[in-house]
């Protein structure tokens, strides 16, 4: 017979697609300080292969710009949910005519493994409650996180996985 345990807390993140072009980079923080966490850490990603597929509804590539925002409080999983229909009332509202300016996917980095939070199922997502599906992005063997066939190839690239690693082994050196 198994024990129930709960899990660690882990660090919440947020990947932030924004078309600089409708909304700057100071009024995105702003966006993370007031509704998210007010001390974070970002990190511009370089690397974005889907930047066609959301130039359809976000604007012209060029305009189009990729954060990673890591919320430094350690909080509990459950935190999830929340943060994805908070994620979506934002777009919603900052939306123009339809499209949205910025897109909000936030996740969170555990010892163990990376998750991100969706709305929409598939086989491979364990809903979580109120429409929110996780989508398990990475697993941390051999000293590092590695990809699976559904992870998505923005997080499939070296600079990815390499920026997690390091949020988290710093995440090791931070109490609960």
């Amino acid at each position: 017979m198994s024990t129930l345990q709960f899990p660690e807390d882990i660090t919440f993140f947020i990947s932030v697609l924004f078309n600089h072009d409708s909304i700057s980079l100071a009024e995105v923080e702003s966006i993370i300080r007031e509704n998210f966490q007010d001390d974070f850490s970002s990190y511009e990603c370089s690397y974005f292969p889907m930047k066609e597929y959301y130039s359809k509804e976000m604007g012209h590539e060029k305009s189009l710009r990729r954060y990673f925002f890591f919320l430094s409080d350690k909080k509990s999983r459950d935190h999830l949910i929340e943060y994805k229909i908070l994620s979506e009332k934002i777009e919603k509202n900052l939306s123009r005519d339809g499209h949205r300016i910025v897109n909000l996917d936030p996740g969170y980095i555990g010892l163990d493994q990376v998750v991100l939070a969706t709305g929409k199922p598939y086989s491979h997502r364990l809903y979580l409650g109120q429409g929110v599906y996780g989508e398990l992005t990475y697993t941390y063997q051999n000293s590092s996180y590695k990809t699976l066939q559904w992870t998505y190839p923005d997080y499939s690239s070296d600079e990815t996985i390499k920026l997690f690693n390091f949020i988290r082994t710093f995440n090791l050196c931070v109490d609960s």
